[in-house]
């Protein structure tokens, strides 16, 4: 990375303060920093830039003075401009540059350095699934060549440009997951890594606390293609009812360009699709087609339909950046089989002594929760089937029909028992209607891991879903140990 100075201070709009040196217009850096800490005595910071973030509990701007004393080369901060000549006048050669909004400028700055790099972009966003479709697609595509993705799920408007900062001239793909926190912001990151390839893995219901409807969401993930020419490819989930008119959708806009869509998932239509789907305790198989064109057979070393997805989107992924069938047969499809629950970091299946667990307690959208349900369908083999479900988190206007349609759900697929743990979750047993699935509730997950021996039995198949935050950890803790016994 090598970002001249005249160049910063042109696209963040800041303005030099007073008191600063002289800079040229050779005057360059080669690295951003946000957290002062990491300027250690005695290095050499002669080519690096403090960006001063501003963030709920810390100001950025409180940290100038260190990073001026560590000698670093520029520095973007705040409105601050008293706090800045202060700084300037313990001496050094710190050129500071003040702006009205530095995490809007740490995007401008990572935009430019984008720009200057010959590099396929695949950016990805949706309600479910982006983090796991990243490491299938990150995946998928190093077979064509070296490849960067977004860390762990960094998917905002730090964790982008922090990622496209990163990426040097060698890399051939950069695979960036997008998150989003209202309108807007996936156009912002989307104008950052200016995707060739767009990815959009669903429309749930996971935002509806921040956009209100469907049709908001919608309209929010759709703006990945913003910036987005005529050359470039949309691939969205073409069994995700509010995708199937991405196009129609985007034209009514008034974008000036319009990628080419092409679909993925298991319908006749979908341009990569999975059919003869089989789910057993440790694997998934599938049949891949492309085009309409029996491309190979994929097993994949985790349990799930929705796997497939993002498998799918993987293969979109390599091939739209040039994978040749051949290559998808003979790298792709290997490359896939790879990927396990340690990459994604999320449902776990364990097969024990007394009966199999499914892990899943890291989100809880009703498309996650369903997802899950179904496998606990398919993994029960005839024997019971137990639900410990914890509330489902920022569904706003919806919260309450859509537990009470989960409760549904549990008595349509059969599970016997549902253990509906915190506030929300209360509604879960208002959508069941024949009684023939046992409800038990719970305030909270310590409340229900205590009674755990007596709700499972040896033999069953239980599923623990809830989000992070109602600590359903310590149920799956607690059924594993009564099922290692």
């Amino acid at each position: 990375m090598m970002i001249k100075l005249a160049k910063i201070i042109e696209c963040t709009g800041g303005r030099v303060v007073p008191g600063s040196p002289d800079y040229s217009d050779s005057d360059y850096i080669d690295n951003v920093v946000t957290d002062s800490r990491l300027l250690k005595e005695g290095g050499d910071y002669s080519h690096t830039a403090f960006l001063a973030l501003k963030g709920e509990f810390f100001d950025g701007n409180d940290f100038i003075e260190p990073a001026v004393c560590a000698g670093v080369s520029f520095i973007v901060a705040g409105p601050c401009e008293e706090k800045a000549r202060c700084a300037l006048s313990k001496g050094g050669k710190t050129v500071i540059v003040c702006c009205e909004d530095t995490l809007k400028a740490y995007g401008m700055i990572a935009a430019v350095h984008r720009e200057s790099l010959d590099i396929n972009v695949i950016g990805i966003t949706g309600s479910v699934g982006k983090t796991t479709a990243k490491e299938y697609v990150s995946k998928a595509v190093e077979t064509l060549g070296k490849t960067r993705k977004t860390p762990k799920n960094h998917n905002n408007e730090i964790g982008v440009p922090r990622t496209v900062l990163g990426l040097t001239s060698d890399t051939k793909n950069a695979v960036i997951e997008m998150g989003m926190r209202g309108r807007g912001q996936i156009s912002f990151l989307s104008g950052i890594a200016r995707p060739h390839i767009g990815i959009i893995t669903n429309i749930g219901t996971a935002h509806l606390e921040l956009l209100g409807t469907m049709e908001n969401t919608r309209l929010a993930k759709l703006e990945i293609a913003d910036h987005m020419t005529a050359d470039d490819y949309l691939l969205v989930n073409g069994d995700d009812t509010l995708l199937k008119d991405s196009e129609a959708v985007l034209r009514s806009g008034g974008r000036r360009a319009i990628p080419r869509i092409l679909t993925f998932g298991l319908g006749e239509n979908s341009f990569f699709r999975g059919g003869n789907v089989k789910v057993d305790p440790s694997s998934t198989e599938f049949d891949l087609y492309i085009g309409g064109k029996f491309a190979g057979k994929v097993t994949l070393p985790v349990t799930g339909e929705h796997f497939v997805y993002s498998a799918l989107a993987g293969t979109g992924a390599a091939y739209l950046s040039g994978a040749t069938p051949e290559d998808v047969r003979e790298k792709v499809i290997p490359a896939l089989s790879t990927v396990t629950t340690d990459d994604t970091g999320r449902q776990r299946v364990f097969e024990m002594k007394k009966g199999c667990l499914i892990d899943d307690c890291y989100n809880a959208s009703p498309e996650a929760v369903k997802a899950e349900l179904k496998i606990l369908e398919r993994l029960s083999g005839g024997g019971r089937k137990v639900a410990f479900l914890g509330d489902m988190l920022e569904l706003g206007p919806v919260e309450e029909t859509e537990h009470r349609a989960l409760g549904a759900f549990c008595e349509e697929i059969g599970v016997d028992t549902v253990v509906c743990v915190g506030r929300r979750a209360a509604a879960i047993p208002e959508g069941a209607v024949s009684g023939k699935t046992v409800f038990i509730r719970f305030e909270d997950s310590s409340g229900a891991a205590e009674a755990a021996g007596d709700i499972v039995k040896a033999g069953d198949t239980v599923l623990v879903k809830g989000s992070h935050a109602m600590n359903m950890g310590i149920i799956s803790d607690k059924i594993r140990e009564l099922f290692e016994g």
